[in-house]
């Protein structure tokens, strides 16, 4: 009996330093000495533990992924985890990595979206300042789930990329980056921004088209009503917009844009040739402010149906009733141009 109770007395033992060691490996084990302080992790949406663990394991801040996963599985922090870029320091115990990070907080980077860029300015600002892969970015300008969020009739995200400053995480995630601004635009549409788009004859995408048009136009928020007059007149009278902006949007999507409009272009036949095809081009040209959109919707009450740069430095604009008059006002201000 003897014998029985010393042979349990040292399996207990031997069973004791066996978890006591595997605890040990398991949350108190370390890399080996590296020749950096600290290492950067990105953790992207969607990671799962086992891909985190083999990241940490690959820059040398964990000695073993499967070790590092049953501690944070024993600390109850694998839903703590949150993607972002993080600096972790090198040396320290699995169960410290994994309350570093859970105590982190990804860096954050402020991007301001000004009004009237293009999705491709939009997509190239976002991939300097955020690390972000731009081809990425650009197939999501056409997920259903996306367009869904923006709202009925879209088929691309050009116009709902909402301008504005956002603090985004370095090397985040593309789809949330995107998902952020379009959910912005959608919370800046309201229902009676739409009824009042109806009651002019458009739907949603076309309001944002039109002003779009505005917001390319001008950059002057007294002249967003007198702009928003002149393409509603020409609408209503059926004339072609001949709206230089689309032009250049035009030339933009074909890869033919040099930087000046010339008469050939005119007469491309492209449906954003605003010169050759009557009404609204068939998407937006840009994304538009929150002005611009409201001008689209409560135009200046005018009989304008031209305007031409005043070319004087200021972006200011002269509206005209009649052709004649705006002939000779272009006239005045292109003798302006030259001689300036």
């Amino acid at each position: 009996m003897k014998s029985i109770l010393r042979y349990a007395g040292t399996f207990f033992i031997i069973l004791m330093l066996v978890v006591i060691t595997g605890l040990y490996i398991i949350f108190d084990s370390r890399p080996g000495k590296s020749d950096l302080d600290e290492a950067e992790i990105i953790i992207r949406q969607g990671s799962s533990l086992g891909l985190i663990a083999n990241q940490l394991h690959e820059k040398g801040i964990i000695s073993s992924p499967a070790a590092f996963k049953i501690a944070a599985r024993l600390m109850r922090r694998t839903r703590a985890i949150y993607p972002g870029a993080y600096r972790v320091a090198t040396g320290l115990s699995n169960s410290e990595v994994i309350e570093a990070l859970a105590h982190a907080r990804a860096a954050e980077i402020s991007v301001t979206i000004p009004e009237g860029l293009r999705s491709d300015e939009i997509i190239g600002l976002l991939s300097r300042n955020l690390k972000l892969d731009s081809l990425k970015m650009v197939s999501l300008l056409t997920d259903s789930s996306l367009l869904a969020i923006a709202g009925e009739g879209f088929k691309h995200l050009e116009g709902t990329l909402f301008p504005e400053t956002y603090r985004f995480l370095e090397n985040g995630d593309e789809r949330m980056v995107i998902q952020k601004m379009v959910k912005h635009f959608n919370a800046n549409i309201h229902l009676e921004m739409i009824a009042k788009a109806r009651s002019l004859g458009f739907d949603l995408p076309q309001l944002v088209t039109f002003a779009s048009l505005i917001e390319k136009e001008t950059a002057r928020e007294e002249e967003r009503r007198l702009v928003s007059s002149v393409y509603h007149n020409r609408i209503k009278k059926n004339m072609l917009l001949g709206c230089d902006p689309t032009i250049v949007y035009m030339l933009v999507r074909r890869g033919e844009w040099n930087g000046n409009i010339q008469r050939k272009h005119l007469s491309i036949k492209d449906p954003y040739n605003s010169y050759l095809y009557r009404g609204l081009p068939p998407g937006p040209i840009a994304n538009p402010g929150l002005a611009s959109i409201m001008a689209a919707l409560d135009p200046e009450d005018t009989d304008y149906l031209y305007f031409v740069g005043k070319n004087d430095g200021t972006g200011a604009h002269d509206f005209s009733k009649t052709l004649r008059e705006h002939n000779n006002k272009v006239n005045r201000y292109q003798r302006r141009k030259s001689t300036r």
